[in-house]
């Protein structure tokens, strides 16, 4: 009788054990993508790391698909700027953030202090978007098209950009501006860096990640002027 009661425990452990740990796999991909409650947005900015997926669509939607609620902050400040900020004043252990972003169109993005922000299927042609790295990080926005295409890196980090018509491109203290198709090209690089053109097996039709991406050594053209520009 004894035997048969230590067996039927030992049963209920692993049956119970077993129902808590298919419980947890279950409810973990519902856990993990929360829709996040914003105002309306035209730009989008990554701070300190993560990584941002822009996808088009007809309404605004963001939604974070990993990351702790409790460190990240996604706010739309003053001028309609949607922030990403990896970590908040409370909040300073490692983990992944992960963020989608659908939006009809991006007027500006902008990495600073690390992190990877790229778009993802088809955009329609847009009239002009602007794009900022500081500090490190990389944006790669291959597959939005548009007419005009204004590209910053400033103390390290990349940029991929398929400009129409005009690309103006400034590189300040290192980095790397990368196009795809023959637009004009108005350049600045100081201190070190490149703007060169993409190779047609990298265009923004490729699977190719950005890591993977190389560039053609056909020097970009430079200017001697700096320029700034507020992003």
């Amino acid at each position: 009788m004894h035997h048969i009661l230590k067996n039927g425990r030992q049963v209920g452990w692993v049956v119970g054990f077993t129902l808590s740990i298919l419980m947890f796999v279950i409810a973990e991909p519902i856990a993990a993508q929360t829709a996040v409650r914003v105002a309306a947005f035209r730009s989008v900015e990554l701070h300190s790391g993560g990584e941002v997926i822009l996808r088009h669509g007809s309404a605004q939607r963001v939604t974070l698909l990993k990351g702790d609620t409790d460190c990240a902050s996604v706010l739309t400040h003053d001028g309609g700027r949607l922030v990403i900020e990896k970590y908040n004043s409370k909040c300073h252990r490692r983990y992944d953030l992960q963020v989608e972003i659908v939006a009809p169109e991006f007027a500006e993005v902008a990495v600073t202090d690390g992190g990877n922000l790229h778009s993802v299927g088809s955009f329609p042609r847009q009239t002009e978007i602007r794009t900022v790295v500081r500090n490190g990080g990389s944006i790669d926005i291959r597959t939005i098209p548009a007419d005009s295409v204004r590209a910053s890196v400033e103390q390290g980090g990349r940029i991929l950009v398929t400009p129409h018509m005009v690309l103006s491109a400034s590189v300040a203290n290192g980095g790397q501006i990368t196009y795809w198709g023959e637009p004009s090209i108005e350049s600045s690089i100081h201190n070190g860096g490149a703007v060169s053109k993409g190779t047609a097996v990298d265009g923004p039709n490729s699977d190719t990640s950005t890591c993977e991406t190389k560039t053609q050594s056909t020097p970009a053209v430079t200017s001697g002027q700096r320029r700034s520009w507020i992003f």
